[in-house]
Parts: C-alpha cells; structure tokens; sequence
C-alpha cells in the first residue's frame, strides 16, 4: 500500500446533489489501482452511506466524527455513549422541544421528533428516518444528532461535558464523546495497522475537517473549503462541483 487518502462527503467527494458523479468515481477506481487506500471521512454514519459507499467503491471509513472505524468493512474501532447519559439527554431534549436522532453502525432513528427534522436532513438530501423512541435503550449507540437552532447547543455543552457538539448544519448538531474526531479516527487506523509512518492525504471543507487535515501528510481544501481550512491547507483544488477530487488528485499525481 502506497498511502491513504480520506474523504469528507458534504461538500468535498459529494457534488451539489449529495451523490457522487462518475468521473470522481472512476478517479477513485483509479487510485486504487494505483496502490492507495481510499477512505469516507464524515460525520455520518455507515448506515446511512452504503450507497455512497457502493458508488464511489470505497470500503473502508472513518464514520461519526471518529466514533467508528472501519478498514474494508472490519469494525476496527467504536466508541458507544453510554445508555443512561442518552436516556438524560432524550429528557432534556424532550423538556425543551427539540428532537434528535440515535445512529450505531448498523441503523438509526428519530428518538424525539421536531419539525425541524425535516430541515436537517433536507439540507443533505435525504428524509428523516423512522421514529423509534426507545432505540437507545436496548442498542448500543455511537453518535446523537440534536436538531436544534443555534445556539441551543451551549446549554447542553454545560450539562453534557463528557460530550462535544459539532455544528455542521444550520439545523443540526453532531454529539459524540469527548475527545474523539476525524483525526483521532485516522490515528487509530493507522496504528492498528501499524502504519503510522504512511502516506496521507485528506480533503475537506468544513469545521470538522480541521483536525483531520492537521492530521495528515497532505491537506487538501476544497475550493469552497472555510477559510481556516484554506489557510492550513497544503494545496487548494477546485470546488466539489468543479472536479474538486479528480483535480486535487492529479495534484499530488495520485491518478
């Protein structure tokens, strides 16, 4: 294996429609057949990106912000909340009328239901999943995601302190244990297959991109990247919907 190479989804491999186009994913074929290790980075979990998965040919992941590792789909690591922190935050959350989702690996649900749902997961084209408001207690659960305007987060910040709150959309907020993250995902992958000396290359856009392109050999930003993310960056590509991929690889002469 030549190195690694890992992916954000929104706004970063995924085009304006939230799906792979075909010419990344035949640059991602490419890549592979060049001795490199394509990896999903994100904040969603392997539940919900089987197809994107299957579109793109990867099948190796860094999943829920680092909560769940997978390398050619062996769990390598996972990271759960424990049941009775989930049942006090489903209390506050249900005091306060908000709503939030319970994911795992394998499946996830709605466990408190809002409005605001709808928006959510809008804003990454997809529905909101079904309702199931005792998930949590019988399932071992990886990641919460607390629907709420901002800044509803920073009460919970106070109440929760052995969890972070990850804002990535104007109407969600990913909640994982304290200290995990891309970058920690990466880390222990690499030392599992005690490859830490490797190659890597990351592409991101957003705030939870940060760590993990600090992380690697070679950070890549999107062009429609935050500004932080470009400042840090060894190399800016093009947008995600201007060949962002395929032109960040021919960069590095991956493909």
């Amino acid at each position: 294996m030549k190195g690694f190479v890992f992916f954000d989804l929104d706004g970063t491999l995924l085009n304006g429609e939230s799906k792979v186009d075909v010419a990344t994913a035949k640059a991602i074929q490419t890549l592979k057949n060049n001795g490199y290790e394509p990896f999903i980075a994100t904040g969603r979990s392997s539940a919900e990106t089987r197809d994107i998965m299957e579109s793109a040919n990867i099948h190796s992941g860094i999943f829920m912000n680092g909560q769940v590792v997978l390398y050619q789909g062996k769990r390598v690591y996972s990271s759960e909340i424990p049941t009775e922190m989930v049942k006090k935050f489903h209390q506050m959350v249900k005091e306060d009328g908000y709503g939030f989702t319970a994911y795992n690996d394998k499946e996830f649900y709605l466990v408190e239901s809002t409005d605001g749902a709808k928006d959510a997961y809008g804003f990454i084209h997809t529905n909101p999943p079904a309702l199931n408001a005792d998930f949590y207690i019988d399932n071992p659960i990886n990641m919460l995601l607390f629907i709420c305007l901002p800044p509803a987060e920073e009460k919970y910040k106070v109440a929760f302190p052995n969890l972070d709150f990850l804002r990535n959309t104007p109407y969600s907020v990913d909640v994982i244990s304290k200290g995990n993250s891309k970058a920690e995902g990466i880390k222990r992958f690499l030392e599992y297959l005690n490859q830490e000396d490797a190659e890597t290359y990351a592409f991101g856009d957003g705030p939870n991109d940060i760590e993990m392109l600090q992380a690697v050999t070679h950070p890549v930003a999107m062009g429609n990247a935050i500004p932080v993310l470009k400042e840090i960056a060894e190399f800016i590509t093009t947008d995600n919907t201007d060949n962002g991929i395929i032109n960040g690889l021919k960069h590095y002469d991956l493909i």
